[in-house]
């Protein structure tokens, strides 16, 4: 019966999997590949059977659905969550009090993973969490048993505090990315050492310097305003990547940043590119955009007609009161004070030429 129960939740989960992959984008993005779900779901598995051994109240079971559903959705959190509450139910007890707080955890576990995924719910998350898992096992407890004494209240609060405590250890491996682990990612993508960057570099000389001086444009931008340099940096290099396969040139960019694992941040970005499809939603995705759209124009204007700084502050002027005027920055949460810090940097300081 295990064996059958194993095979048909695998084909669910996996027939549910590669259908939302093709259909959906942020599965891609969120997982890069298939290891990551894999391991995870591994882990899920041992820690369930390990689960076992616990007193039935005790299990802290909205865990096995809630790394799912972080690293996947939570509709792949019930599925899992179910498969683990269907073996329970086999190997374990049959009572349908038990069975019901299962389930009632899994569900918990699901729709806590949609609002962990923020640092500030964090705490609200935790009490929340203990809250009701305490409460369930109280009330599940006294209908099974019919009767309330000192070992469901001490099995209601190791799983609450199980629940609480795990649910923050899940947080920090699938949500919190140390600052300098980030900056190191974003930093080892700009490398010439990098596969991507190589392949950029024999495709097209012109645009590889291009993208050069975008990115080292915008990494200063972004410093100026506040943002993060090390997106803008890695956004503004890759911000032309489409090119490589040509059009349409938002599709093809994604594509190739997926493959070569960019970040999530770079990938929404290219999706971005020059507003075609989406608008900049972002600071570093908008300053992007400005420094690419004013690069542009002087890598295709003649060099002598340029070579004043009268001229150059006209170009700058025009092209961003022309991105502005057509409202490209509304959604981005560029302000203006830092619109005009930006503006003023290309016509003082940036090495436009």
């Amino acid at each position: 019966m295990l064996l059958f129960v194993g095979v048909l939740y695998a084909i669910l989960f996996l027939t549910a999997l590669e259908i939302t992959r093709v259909k959906q984008e942020w599965l891609f993005e969120k997982l890069g590949d298939y290891k990551r779900l894999a391991i995870f779901y591994f882990i899920t598995c041992v820690v369930a059977v390990l689960f076992l051994y616990l007193p039935e109240f005790v299990r802290p079971a909205l865990l096995l659905s809630m790394v799912i559903s972080m690293i996947v959705s939570p509709i792949f959190g019930m599925v899992s969550g179910v498969f683990h509450c269907t073996v329970y139910m086999l190997c374990g007890s049959q009572d349908i009090y038990v069975l019901l707080f299962i389930l009632l955890l899994l569900l918990c576990g699901c729709f806590a993973s949609s609002f962990l995924d923020k640092y500030e719910y964090l705490r609200w998350g935790m009490v929340f969490l203990f809250l009701i898992t305490f409460a369930g096992v109280m009330v599940f407890s006294y209908l099974s048993a019919g009767r309330l004494d000192k070992d469901f209240l001490i099995y209601a609060i190791c799983n609450g505090a199980l629940s609480a405590a795990g649910a923050a250890w899940l947080y920090r491996i699938c949500f919190f990315e140390p600052e300098e682990v980030k900056e190191q990612a974003l930093k080892k993508i700009l490398s010439e050492k990098f596969g991507l960057v190589r392949e950029m570099q024999r495709f097209s000389s012109a645009d590889y310097e291009h993208a050069k001086k975008v990115s080292q444009i915008s990494e200063q931008c972004a410093k100026i305003v506040a943002a993060d340099p090390n997106i803008a940096a890695a956004g503004g290099f890759y911000y032309r990547l489409g090119r490589m396969e040509g059009e349409p040139y938002v599709e093809n960019g994604v594509a190739l940043a997926r493959i070569n694992y960019l970040p999530r941040e770079i990938i929404e970005i290219l999706k971005e590119y020059n507003g075609e499809k989406k608008l900049p939603s972002t600071v570093e995705s908008a300053i992007v955009h400005i420094v690419d759209s004013v690069v542009a124009k002087f890598d295709v204007l003649d060099k002598s007609t340029i070579s004043n700084s009268w001229n150059q502050d006209i170009i700058v002027y025009q092209t961003l009161n022309e991105n502005s005027t057509a409202g490209l920055y509304d959604k981005s949460g560029l302000g203006m004070n830092m619109y005009l810090q930006i503006r003023d940097y290309l016509i003082k300081e940036a090495k436009l030429l």
